[in-house]
C-alpha cells in the first residue's frame, strides 16, 4: 500500500514540475523586437524640418510604412526616402537604425501615435519636382494612421 502511495505521490509532482516548466516561457519581448513592434504601423506626416526650415508643404501625403520583418515603404518621400527598402535597428542603440542605403536615422520620439525622426541626407536620388535636391538635416513628424 505505502508503494502505491509512492508511486502516485512521484506520479503527482511530476505531472506538478512538468506543468510548471510549461508555465515559465518568456513571453516578454526582447527590447530589439518591441522597437521593431512599437515601429510597426503606417505613419503619416504632420511636418518635416530641412536645416531649421519648414518644408511640410513639399511632402504633402507623405507616408512612411514599417513593417515587422524590417521592411518600409514610403508615399511621396522625394529625396530623402526611397519608396521601399530595408533597415537594421543598431543592436548598440535602439534608438537609432541604418537603412539599406547606408543612412543612419534617430528616433527622436515615439510614442503609440506619434513618431519623429532626424537623419542627414547628402546625396541627391531624386528628380521629382520639388524635393529633387534637397539634401541637409531632415526632421521628420509623424502620427500613426488609426
Amino acid at each position: 500500500m505505502k508503494q502505491l502511495y509512492s508511486k502516485k505521490r512521484i506520479l503527482y509532482a511530476s505531472i506538478a514540475l512538468f506543468c510548471l516548466v510549461l508555465g515559465c516561457k518568456d513571453d516578454d519581448p526582447s527590447p530589439s523586437e518591441q522597437r521593431l513592434i512599437d515601429l510597426t504601423a503606417t505613419w503619416n506626416v504632420s511636418s518635416v524640418i530641412n536645416d531649421g526650415t519648414n518644408v511640410s508643404d513639399q511632402f504633402t501625403g507623405f507616408s512612411l510604412t514599417v513593417s515587422g520583418d524590417k521592411t518600409y515603404a514610403t508615399v511621396n518621400g522625394g529625396n530623402p526616402w526611397p519608396a521601399s527598402g530595408t533597415f537594421d535597428l543598431n543592436p548598440d542603440d535602439l534608438d537609432t537604425f541604418i537603412r539599406d542605403d547606408n543612412v543612419e536615422v534617430s528616433i527622436v520620439e515615439i510614442t503609440a501615435t506619434a513618431l519623429s525622426l532626424s537623419f542627414q541626407m547628402s546625396n541627391v536620388r531624386s528628380v521629382r519636382s520639388g524635393t529633387s535636391g534637397i539634401t541637409g538635416s531632415f526632421t521628420f513628424n509623424l502620427t500613426k494612421t488609426n
